[in-house]
């Protein structure tokens, strides 16, 4: 799985997890830059759109954000 947290940003090898909340945690291979809650951030599977949300939060560890589902 991959994620995007801009339109033409590139693509960016991810983990999402389910949280208790009806959030989920996202955890990028790498750094992303310039993150802002109220951004959305994208999901896919190759070309497939798997899923996004709206990011709530971006915490202190690099590449790690979460968001709305």
């Amino acid at each position: 799985m991959h994620g995007k947290t801009r339109y033409r940003q590139t693509d960016i090898p991810c983990t999402v997890k389910a949280l208790d909340d009806d959030r989920i945690e996202v955890i990028f291979d790498e750094p992303v830059a310039a993150v802002t809650p109220g951004q959305s951030a994208v999901f896919y599977n190759g070309e497939v759109c798997l899923g996004g949300g709206i990011i709530e939060q971006r915490p202190a560890a690099a590449g790690l954000i979460i968001i709305f589902t």
